[in-house]
C-alpha cells in the first residue's frame, strides 16, 4: 500500500508540473492525492466541513475577551514552531504580542511607529461563518484539514487602527507573506480573497505584504532601541535635545554616535542613559530626521536625511 501511494504521488507531481493550472493541486496536496484515491477507487474520501469544540471554545474566549476591550491572538504560541514564533512584550501596547515570524514582527514593529497609527491587533479571527459563505460564493474551497474536514479559522496578521487628520478612525487589514512561489500563488490569493472580501463588508481596506515590502534594517533600528520607550518625555524635551544633537553633528559630521550623545548630554547636563532615552524616542516620534535605512551603529556617524525624505522611510 504504502508503495503504491508513494507510486500515486509521484503520478500527481507529474501531473501538476505537465498541467501547471491544475487549481486542485494548488489548493493541497493532500486533497488531490485523496481525489485520486476517490477516483480509482470510487471511494469518497474527502471528509465534510465541520466546526470543532476546541475551534467554538477558542473563538468564545476571543469574543468574551473582546468584549472586555482585550485583545487575545486567535493563533497560540502552542501551535507555532519555536524556530519561527516571535513572541515578545511590547511597551507601546503594554502587552505580549505574538506573531508568526520574524518577518511579521519587522512589519509590526514598522507599522507600530508610523504617526498615525492608533492601535495594532495581531493575528485577529475572522467570523468563520461569513467565510464559508464567501468561500461558496467564490467557489473556492474554505481552509480546512483536508484529512479530517475540520474547518480553519482564517485569521488577519495584522488589523492596524490609524487616525486621519480629522481625528477619525481607520483601519486596514495587513496579510503577511514572506514570498509566494508559482506553485502555491492560486491557493495563497484565493485565501486573500476570501480575507479581502471579509474585510470589505465591514468597509475595510485589506492590503497583502510581502517580505521584500519591509525593510529589514528599519525594522532592526527600531527594535534595538524599543526599550527605550517612554511616554512621559514631552515634545519640547525632545524637540530641545534634537536641536542640541544636530547641531553637534552639522558641526562635528565625521563624530561618531557615540561622541555626538556624549557631547549632548554635557551641554544638556542630562546623564548618559537618560540622553539615549531621548535620542530612541525623537527618533520614534520621527522629531529626528534620521535615515532608517540605514543600520544605526554608536561608533559611526549618524546617518540624516531631509525631512520630507523621511517622512517617506
Amino acid at each position: 500500500m504504502l508503495i503504491f501511494l508513494f507510486k500515486l504521488k509521484k503520478d500527481i507531481l507529474k501531473q501538476s508540473v505537465a498541467k501547471i493550472n491544475f487549481d486542485i493541486y494548488l489548493l493541497n496536496f493532500d486533497l488531490l492525492l485523496l481525489l485520486k484515491i476517490e477516483e480509482i477507487f470510487g471511494v469518497n474520501t474527502v471528509k465534510d466541513l465541520y466546526v470543532s469544540e476546541s475551534t467554538v471554545k477558542r473563538i468564545k474566549a476571543f469574543n468574551e475577551a473582546k468584549k472586555r476591550g482585550v485583545h487575545i491572538p486567535y493563533v497560540k504560541s502552542t501551535f507555532m514552531s519555536i524556530g519561527t514564533r516571535s513572541i515578545f512584550f511590547c511597551p507601546v501596547q503594554k502587552r505580549v504580542i505574538t506573531l508568526l515570524g520574524k518577518g511579521e514582527k519587522h512589519l509590526y514593529i514598522t507599522k507600530l511607529f508610523e504617526p498615525n497609527v492608533v492601535e495594532i491587533k495581531e493575528q485577529y479571527p475572522l467570523d468563520h461563518v461569513r467565510t464559508q459563505e464567501i468561500a461558496d460564493t467564490q467557489g473556492v474551497i474554505h481552509p480546512r484539514k483536508h484529512l479530517t474536514g475540520e474547518l480553519t479559522v482564517l485569521t488577519t496578521d495584522l488589523l492596524v487602527t490609524y487616525r486621519d487628520k480629522s481625528g477619525a478612525q481607520y483601519r486596514v487589514a495587513y496579510s503577511f507573506k514572506h514570498s509566494i512561489d508559482a506553485r502555491s500563488k492560486t491557493r495563497t490569493m484565493q485565501k486573500f480573497d476570501i480575507e479581502k472580501a471579509y474585510w470589505k463588508q465591514f468597509g475595510v481596506r485589506a492590503e497583502q505584504v510581502l517580505r521584500d515590502d519591509v525593510s529589514k534594517i528599519k525594522a532592526d533600528n527600531l527594535l534595538n532601541y524599543i526599550n527605550y520607550y517612554d511616554t512621559e518625555l514631552s515634545n519640547s524635551e525632545l524637540r530641545k535635545f534634537v536641536s542640541a544633537l544636530l547641531d553637534d553633528v552639522i558641526e562635528h559630521p565625521y563624530s561618531s554616535l557615540r561622541e555626538s550623545l556624549k557631547a549632548v548630554s554635557s551641554s544638556l547636563k542630562v546623564n548618559p542613559s537618560h540622553c539615549m532615552t531621548l535620542f530612541a524616542n525623537s527618533m520614534f516620534k520621527h522629531i529626528l530626521p534620521i535615515d532608517l535605512t540605514q543600520k544605526i551603529k554608536l561608533h559611526k556617524p549618524l546617518q540624516l536625511c531631509a525631512v520630507n525624505e523621511c517622512k517617506e522611510v
